[in-house]
């Protein structure tokens, strides 16, 4: 380094010198170059800055809109996870709320399960979340939803029934009748069930709907929900002729859901949940249906082309397969498990069902319907309070008494308004009050407060001794007091 050094200082640097200066000259501030450089850089950095934030803006996250139909093959994907009950915020919650001290069912004696979305790419713009019922009633105001099916469309009924606000829906009834159709309103929403279990039964709804349809009838559906095969595998599914009657028969239901998805009204297919096998409560049940067989008619559901006929899926083992030892007969589960399915579907109907534009029915309120008596005649106590006792505090500034001796709110009135209303030409204030408030004795008292105020030190502001004085707001208010300040020194 020492003999680098030694060679440079003993070299001529005035070439280097001399090229330095030809460069600033040739690229100087007065040159061409160096006025429109600058502005070139400026408007390819924006160029780039714009096409990233474009391209950030198409394929990364947007503002969060209704989800569109291509999030329905990413609406079934997910699953249940325990989630546990006894950490310390649910310990605080349940003291303060319920009085409850220990909980007894934790992991591992016991558990408790919630569903949720696997997570989509970002790209993608499905954004999965839990409906609440106003968010329901508000989205599906004035629609008409059917369900047409077995028991386990009858219980994804109930489901969405409680999802809108119907809490006692799909309560455990023994003794209370099973294959009826149920009708239902809630929060501006009409929900009916069809008990269709078997293919014949669906294709009869079907063709009726289609023809309510066709009249363009008022007890037409917005939505139709449609589900079945199991009592078709345990009922009429063992000869080959069943099996080709079978198959005619869905090809004809197939048929009229497309009309009727022609007709404009979506129609959405659930495939049967999960089987418990050890759970099944039958030898025929045991026998014919089986997890094993019920795949087996999902896969002749699949062939036939009823789910690609369908405007939405619902695929029932998405949210059941998880929580299929607690299928307590072998086909039905705790109502928990069905309203995962109505989430699920409640999600899909952004983009099923359209937005309702049917405005709603205003009710104009009879006069005095909002009306508080007891407030408004508290109202009217504060002001005869204000307007008798000269208080615009509502008695507050009665406690000034405290601190300054023989010093009323009346006379804190008199001395506020009565200069004001002379340099006005406004009527006299003391007019309004009583004859013992202007008294001689009350003046009298009220000039010896004022010789003890001043003595106490209450002297008027002075103005600011400078050349650049003007008038301020308590400049101002002296002034309308009739008691202007004095000039500014200069």
């Amino acid at each position: 380094m020492d003999s680098t050094w030694e060679s440079y200082v003993s070299s001529d640097v005035s070439d280097e010198v001399s090229k330095a200066d030809t460069a600033f000259t040739t690229f100087g501030a007065d040159s061409s170059i160096a006025r429109i450089f600058p502005p070139i850089i400026g408007c390819m950095v924006i160029l780039i800055i714009g096409i990233s934030w474009q391209g950030m803006a198409v394929a990364c996250a947007g503002m969060i809109k209704s989800l569109h139909p291509g999030c329905g093959s990413l609406v079934n994907q997910g699953k249940w996870i325990p989630v546990d009950g006894c950490n310390e915020a649910t310990r605080g919650f349940a003291y303060r709320k319920y009085g409850i001290v220990n909980f007894a069912t934790c992991s591992p004696a016991g558990s408790a399960y919630t569903w949720g979305w696997d997570s989509a790419p970002s790209s993608s713009h499905c954004r999965f979340t839990q409906r609440t019922q106003e968010m329901l009633q508000k989205s599906l105001s004035h629609n008409r939803i059917l369900f047409v099916g077995d028991s386990m469309t009858r219980n994804l009924y109930h489901a969405v029934s409680r999802q809108i606000g119907i809490s006692d829906a799909g309560l455990y009834d023994a003794g209370g009748p099973k294959h009826i159709d149920l009708y239902r309103k809630g929060g501006g929403i009409d929900l009916d069930f069809k008990w269709a279990a078997l293919a014949t039964d669906q294709l009869s709804q079907l063709k009726e709907l289609n023809q309510l349809a066709t009249e363009e009838d008022h007890s037409s559906y917005d939505v139709v929900v449609m589900g079945g095969s199991a009592w078709d595998r345990l009922h009429v599914y063992e000869t080959k002729d069943q099996i080709d009657s079978h198959s005619d028969t869905m090809n004809a239901v197939k048929a009229e859901m497309i009309v009727m998805i022609n007709a404009g009204v979506p129609v959405i297919w659930m495939t049967p949940t999960t089987i418990n096998d050890p759970a099944l409560n039958s030898p025929e049940k045991r026998e014919r249906l089986t997890e094993a067989s019920m795949e087996d008619m999902r896969q002749v559901y699949e062939k036939l082309g009823i789910p690609s006929s369908a405007s939405f899926v619902l695929d029932g083992p998405s949210f059941s397969k998880d929580r299929v030892r607690e299928s307590y007969d072998g086909v039905h589960y705790p109502q928990d498990v069905y309203d995962a399915g109505a989430q699920i579907l409640a999600n899909s109907f952004d983009w099923l069902v359209p937005e309702t534009t049917e405005a709603e029915e205003f009710n104009v309120l009879e006069p005095g319907t909002m009306a508080r008596p007891f407030l408004g005649l508290m109202m009217l106590c504060l002001c005869f309070i204000s307007l008798f006792f000269f208080d615009g505090f509502f008695g507050f500034s009665y406690l000034a008494c405290l601190f300054v001796k023989g010093l009323l709110p009346s006379d804190l009135y008199h001395e506020a308004f009565t200069i004001l209303h002379e340099a006005s030409d406004l009527p006299d204030v003391s007019t309004g009050m009583t004859t013992a408030s202007f008294s001689p004795e009350s003046k009298k008292d009220k000039k010896s407060s004022d010789i003890q105020l001043s003595n106490q030190g209450v002297r008027r502001r002075a103005p600011p001794v400078n050349d650049s004085y003007e008038p301020g707001i308590d400049d101002e208010i002296e002034a309308l007091l009739a008691n202007p300040p004095a000039p500014p020194q200069r």
